[in-house]
């Protein structure tokens, strides 16, 4: 059945679907013999719902690493536990420079969950493009994959507003920066900050060719 906001719930016993009052800061409206779900719906409800009702099904399988819903649901409030250890706060720019992988999508879902903003980066722009995009967007951390780890020197001592560098990757990080799965087993879960609505989740730039 329906559940998620400024959806009907055809529930003609008036009975509150059980998701409704655990995700996304939802209220009900009786309407005749119909409850209506009034309210914001939050990205973190979609993990929570899935780990919920299907939690041993696949989210993710990239390169020999398997996640169940339950086990992306766990890594992804870890990682923004330890996003919020390192610094971010609620409006924070979070930058991610990589090629699409399992750890790029528990990016997408972290970064709301611990409050901030993603700023995914194009990995087709050049350099300064780069240093542009991470400027323009006030980007305080950002997390980057082996492909661009060689670009980042270039750049780094112009990016006005990083303070922290996630290495996602396998293996040990390189110098000065942080290791993503450390990141994520040093932290425990958290209660999503991320609130729906018309708040800010991702800060996305064109490159012009759309």
């Amino acid at each position: 059945p329906p559940t998620w906001p400024s959806w009907r719930a055809c529930a003609a016993n008036s009975k509150a679907l059980p998701i409704a009052e655990n995700y996304g800061r939802l209220r009900w409206r009786t309407v005749g013999n119909f409850r209506e779900v009034i309210g914001a719906m939050r990205i973190s409800s979609i993990i929570r719902r899935a780990a919920q009702v299907n939690g041993g099904g696949l989210a993710s399988n990239f390169q020999g690493r398997r996640h169940d819903w339950s086990q992306f649901s766990d890594r992804v409030s870890r990682l923004a536990a330890g996003l919020r250890g390192i610094g971010v706060a609620t409006g924070d720019r979070v930058a991610m420079l990589s090629l699409n992988s399992d750890r790029y999508l528990e990016y997408f879902f972290a970064v709301p969950w611990a409050g901030g903003v993603f700023v995914p980066i194009n990995t087709r722009l050049a350099p300064p493009e780069v240093e542009h995009w991470m400027n323009d967007s006030g980007a305080t951390v950002l997390l980057i994959d082996d492909n661009f780890t060689a670009m980042l020197p270039k750049i780094q001592g112009r990016l006005e507003r990083l303070k922290t560098v996630v290495h996602v990757g396998d293996g040990a990080p390189p110098e000065g920066m942080l290791s993503f799965e450390a990141l994520i087993d040093g932290a425990g879960e958290m209660e999503p900050l991320d609130t729906g609505g018309d708040e800010m989740a991702g800060l996305f730039y064109t490159g012009g060719t759309t």
